[in-house]
């Protein structure tokens, strides 16, 4: 299942984002979205995790607290 991961702070890498989903199960992609000119991040990102994981992520996490944001996460559709 793919997660929706937004409001990050712009400091966020895939790793930091790895490291917050894995306590929850194997991730087995993490991506931060930048844009293609200047390398920023455009403040989300997508976590590939499986299913009964990531819902429990997506229950625990969703306006937690993460870098000085919170969070908005949320299965991608």
């Amino acid at each position: 299942m793919q997660i929706y991961i937004g409001n990050l702070n712009e400091m966020t890498t895939a790793r930091h984002l790895a490291d917050l989903f894995l306590p929850f199960g194997c991730v087995l992609l993490s991506h931060i979205v930048r844009n293609e000119k200047t390398g920023r991040s455009l403040g989300f990102g997508f976590i590939e995790m499986e299913a009964n994981s990531a819902k429990k992520a997506i229950e625990r996490l969703n306006r937690r607290l993460f870098m000085n944001s919170y969070m908005e996460v949320k299965e991608a559709r």
